[in-house]
């Protein structure tokens, strides 16, 4: 539902893709910024000779890639298709063999000296919009000797936010769940209450576009173009919150406040509010994950990433596998132990867990990771079990609330609570307070902790429904932890 843009895009040929890249370059020369990862494009048995940023050249063979599906329901026609949730993608490099997994919250990996990340495969490039995909895969590159991207270049776009704050949250290569036809996310999404929290420039640059006052129609695009070429695109906020004194082709500053987070999506109010940010060279999509980890860890620089998966498909009776090892401490620090919490009361410590769902429903397994610093954090994966009889479209809850930080004993804390496909939900704020669903609802904390917030609802249909997200309540105001450049 974040995909204006994609329409407004058109597909490159080969030789328009060589000379966008070939005009980059040349902006980069003349701008002085650091380059950014190379892009290559592979079909199967091809090999392409690539100059990396700084110059080094290498040779890239793709030998073969292998793409692995999970069910996803579409809820236009509650049909079952495949979707692709991960390829492992067999390369070359200066003829050294190495096999690289490409799918949501995947970092780069080096191969031979040459830092590869999977931007694409063709499964990959279909669903409800399309990517424009011209060979089997994609690939960013660069040399590994060198930072993915500058550490200080990006701060993260909502001023107060915390690591998987909201369960509405997609990354790239991600499959989003209760859509009209499979829907593979280009960018990030951070759910969030619209108009409370501040959107910001995740780098400094220029206006390249900028809503009139009274909204674009769509869901008032905003773009920032930075002195490396990229451009930065930031969806859905409200027209009356963006910034008035943002004009085409002014200059912005790296956390420069653009307006605030909202809920605008095709000129309409969405039902679930979110900011979507994702990053572009000309046509291009970026993938965004490491920049967005490196955001993170410029904004916010001690704390844990944990990952447990976000959503995962199955059929009822078949297993999975539940990984959190792609969970992230934070600077200078090693995460020592993971402990999975299940929702029937099961445990397990172990990075990867090996699952049974034998019933249709939605589940919500927490991953609880610790570093060799003491700091601890939780993150949730939700599991959608469908029934392959029934045909049903499963359900589905939606949990934001404000503020995320500076949360102390005392505090309001206001909850924006939306449903699908599920009836007499209760809400649980985890400190042993129950209350009847209602769609807003405000909660005091007691004590300082670390809080699971649970929405459950019974069967609709499709199987029962349980939804949730952790809630941290300080021991004291925190100090404000915002990078160089930063408001």
């Amino acid at each position: 539902m974040c995909l204006q843009f994609v329409r407004k895009s058109k597909t490159m040929t080969p030789a328009v893709f060589v000379m966008s890249c070939f005009c980059t370059a040349l902006r980069l020369v003349a701008t002085g910024a650091a380059a950014d990862p190379g892009i290559v494009e592979l079909n199967v048995g091809e090999a392409r000779e690539v100059v990396l940023p700084g110059g080094r050249t290498t040779v890239i063979r793709l030998r073969s890639y292998l793409e692995r599906t999970e069910p996803f329901c579409q809820s236009a026609d509650s049909q079952f298709v495949d979707a692709v949730v991960s390829a492992d993608v067999a390369l070359e490099v200066d003829g050294v063999q190495h096999t690289v997994t490409g799918g949501p919250f995947r970092l780069p990996v080096t191969v031979n000296g040459v830092a590869v990340l999977v931007a694409c495969t063709r499964g990959w490039g279909g669903g409800i919009f399309a990517d424009g995909l011209a060979r089997d895969v994609r690939l960013e590159v660069s040399d590994a000797r060198t930072p993915w991207t500058e550490p200080e270049r990006f701060v993260y776009p909502i001023r107060n936010y915390r690591w998987r704050a909201s369960n509405y949250q997609h990354t790239y290569l991600g499959v989003v769940v209760n859509q009209a036809r499979l829907y593979y996310h280009r960018g990030e999404d951070l759910g969030m209450i619209p108009d409370l929290e501040q959107t910001r420039a995740m780098s400094g640059g220029r206006l390249s576009r900028v809503p009139p006052p009274g909204g674009d129609g769509d869901s008032n695009d905003l773009w920032v173009e930075d002195a490396g070429g990229m451009t930065t695109r930031y969806l859905h906020m409200n027209a009356a919150g963006i910034d008035p004194i943002l004009s085409e082709g002014d200059g912005v500053r790296q956390g420069q406040a653009l307006g605030r987070t909202g809920n605008t999506y095709a000129g309409h109010c969405s039902p679930t509010p979110h900011l979507h940010v994702s990053m572009h060279d000309g046509d291009v999509y970026r993938n965004t994950f490491p920049l967005f980890v490196a955001a993170y860890r410029h904004s916010f620089p001690g704390e844990l990433l944990p990952i447990a998966g976000n959503v995962r498909h199955l059929y009822a009776g078949g297993e999975i596998t539940l990984d959190g090892s792609l969970s992230l401490a934070g600077n200078g620090a090693q995460i020592e132990s993971y402990q999975w919490t299940f929702t029937d009361g099961g445990r397990a410590n172990a990075p990867r867990v090996r699952r049974r769902y034998p019933q249709p429903g939605v589940y919500s397994e927490e991953l609880r990771v610790t570093d060799n610093q003491g700091r601890t954090d939780r993150d949730f994966v939700e599991v959608y079990v469908l029934s392959r009889t029934l045909g049903m479209r499963p359900p589905r809850a939606w949990i934001n609330y404000y503020p995320i930080r500076g949360i102390r004993p005392g505090t309001e804390v206001r909850f924006l609570i939306r449903y699908k496909n599920i009836r007499d939900l209760t809400i649980d704020y985890g400190d042993g307070t129950q209350q009847p669903y209602a769609e807003w609802t405000t909660h005091r904390y007691a004590k300082p902790g670390n809080y699971v917030v649970s929405v459950e609802g019974e069967d609709a249909g499709a199987g029962p429904g349980t939804f949730r997200v952790r809630v941290i309540v300080e021991e004291q105001t925190p100090v404000e932890n915002y990078p160089k450049g930063g408001e």
